[in-house]
């Protein structure tokens, strides 16, 4: 598990994560909860995919649990180059706004070399090639109030706005207003 920077062995019963950075191992039931949630996942998901006679659907609901921002991209980038080759298709639910933003830095990267195929190197070197996502092969819904809405601008390839921004910009703005009532400024 590269992003994660650990390495996964299951002999005799025994589920092992060993860390790349100092060599240290312990039994997976005693690792953080991050690395209990995905090991499974991604272990599933690499014997899946050695299979390349058939194409494969991923289904991945919330692949974002317990895991830190950074770990959440590089999950990220790990399902797309692994579960969107050749036929597969990847679906994944979120409720991370990580998600939703790293979603659009793999689209971005793609649009990026598209346009500008001089520079496809630099943009790699920013964004691993493998991750990039064609934006004329996704899609991305909010799904509330009993309706389906889809939040890929259209014109830019892009997702746009949605819910999960919405509440990250109330709470700035709760903050910002909490700092103006400490200073004695008017409230907007």
């Amino acid at each position: 598990m590269p992003f994660l920077n650990v390495e996964f062995q299951s002999t005799d019963r025994q589920n092992i994560i060993r860390s790349l950075d100092d060599d240290v191992a312990l039994q997976l039931r005693e690792a953080a909860s991050g690395l209990q949630s995905v090991t499974p996942l991604l272990v599933f998901l690499e014997d899946l995919n050695s299979d390349t006679e058939f194409a494969h659907s991923f289904v991945v609901e919330e692949p974002e649990l317990n895991l830190y921002p950074t770990a959440q991209q590089g999950l990220l980038n790990w399902l797309v180059e692994k579960c969107t080759k050749g036929e597969n298709d990847l679906t994944i639910t979120t409720h991370s706004p990580y998600i939703l933003s790293h979603l659009n830095l793999l689209l971005y990267a793609h649009q990026v070399a598209e346009q500008h195929p001089e520079r496809r190197a630099d943009v790699a070197a920013i964004v691993p090639e493998a991750s990039w996502i064609d934006p004329k092969e996704f899609a991305c819904y909010q799904v509330e109030g009993g309706g389906v809405e889809s939040l890929v601008n259209d014109e830019l390839g892009l997702i746009d706005n949605n819910e999960l921004d919405g509440l990250s910009g109330d709470a700035a703005d709760a903050f910002d207003n909490l700092i103006r009532l400490s200073k004695g400024i008017a409230v907007k």
